[in-house]
C-alpha cells in the first residue's frame, strides 16, 4: 500500500465534533438516534448518525446513514482515511438496532487501531437497509418477483450521491483502492454488483455469504463486465454448512469454486482474490463479524 502523504493544511477539512458528525437532514431528531430494539445500546463513542434521512434521488426514498470514525480521527488532523461502505447498517455497530445481533465492527476496528502504525484504521459508512424494499434494492433482479430489481439505482446512490457527500465532509482517501464496499447475504449481492459495475469507484469488495445461485449470477456478470483493474481485490466468505429457510445446507459455499474460476477468467490474479469456505460458519451477524477482520486485512493489506 502506498505511503500516506500529509495533506497541506488548506486541503484538510477540520475534524468534526460529534455534534457536527450528527448534523444531517433532520437536525435535532438525530440526537435521539434511530429506533432501537429492546436492550441497551452497544455501539462505541466513535459511532454516530451521519444522516438520519438522506434523500435517495435515484429511488425517491430516504435512508439513515451511520458513521464510524477511527480513534485517531479527532487528533490526526493531517491524516486521511480509507472508507468502507457497508450495507445493512443497522447490524454493524449496535445490538439494540440490529436484526439478529451485530457485527461488532466498531469494537474490531478499535482493537486493530494501534496495530501496524494505524494501518487498519478506517472510516465506516453504514447504509441502513430499506426494510420492505431491501430485497429489491439489493438485487439486479428481484428474486421474490422475478421483476427487475433496483440494484443499479442503489449503486448510483452510493457512488454518485453518498460518496461525494462523505468525501466532502470527512478527511477521506477517495481513490478506488481506498474505497471498499462490503455486505452480507443480499447485501453481498449488492457489494459485488457495485464493484463489478463501478470499479473506478469501488475498487475492493467484501462479499459475505453471497447467494451466488440467484440471477443474474455474479459468475456470469464478472466475466461479461471484466471489471478487474490494477487495484482490484475481491474477498468472498461463506459457511460450509450455512442454511437459511428452505435452502439446502451449504448452498452459500457451494458455488465459491465456480466464482473463483470466473474471477480468474475475468482476469483477476490470484493475489487479488481471497475465497474462503469456513466449516463452522453460520448465516449470522456473529459469523460475518468474526470474518470482518480477515476480510479487511486482505482488502486493505
Amino acid at each position: 500500500m502506498p505511503a500516506m502523504s500529509p495533506m497541506p493544511p488548506s486541503d484538510v477539512p477540520p475534524a468534526p465534533s460529534r455534534r457536527q458528525c450528527l448534523a444531517g437532514t433532520v437536525g435535532a431528531a438525530l440526537a435521539a438516534g434511530l429506533p432501537a430494539a429492546a436492550g441497551g445500546a452497544t455501539n462505541r463513542g466513535e459511532v454516530s448518525v451521519f444522516e438520519a434521512a438522506l434523500p435517495i434521488p435515484q429511488l425517491g426514498r430516504t435512508r439513515s446513514i451511520r458513521l464510524y470514525l477511527p480513534p485517531s480521527y479527532a487528533v490526526a488532523r493531517q491524516r486521511r482515511y480509507r472508507v468502507i461502505y457497508m450495507l445493512d447498517g443497522q447490524n454493524l455497530f449496535d445490538a439494540a438496532t440490529s436484526f439478529a445481533g451485530e457485527w461488532r465492527v466498531d469494537e474490531t476496528l478499535d482493537r486493530l487501531a494501534p496495530l501496524a502504525g494505524g494501518r487498519w484504521e478506517s472510516i465506516v459508512v453504514g447504509i441502513d437497509n430499506g426494510g420492505m424494499n431491501r430485497t429489491a434494492e439489493y438485487h439486479p433482479v428481484n428474486p421474490d418477483t422475478g421483476q427487475p430489481g433496483e440494484a443499479d439505482a442503489t449503486v448510483a446512490f452510493l457512488a454518485d450521491t453518498l460518496k461525494p457527500l462523505v468525501d466532502g465532509r470527512l478527511r477521506t482517501r477517495t481513490g478506488p483502492a481506498d474505497t471498499l464496499v462490503m455486505g452480507a447475504s443480499s447485501g453481498a449481492t449488492l457489494a459485488l454488483h457495485a464493484g463489478f459495475t463501478r470499479p473506478e469507484v469501488f475498487g475492493r469488495i467484501g462479499a459475505f455469504s453471497t447467494p451466488l445461485w440467484l440471477a443474474p449470477r455474479p459468475m456470469e456478470e464478472v466475466v461479461r463486465l471484466r471489471p478487474r483493474r490494477a487495484w482490484s481485490r475481491v474477498a468472498l466468505v461463506a459457511g460450509a454448512r450455512e442454511q437459511v429457510g428452505r435452502a439446502s445446507t451449504g448452498i452459500f459455499a457451494r458455488d465459491l469454486p465456480a466464482m473463483k474460476a470466473a474471477l480468474a477468467r475475468a482476469g483477476y490474479r490470484d493475489s487479488q482474490v481471497d475465497v474462503r469456505a469456513i466449516e463452522d460458519g453460520t448465516h449470522s451477524e456473529a459469523f460475518w463479524g468474526q470474518m470482518f477482520e480477515p476480510v479487511l486485512r486482505f482488502l486493505a493489506g
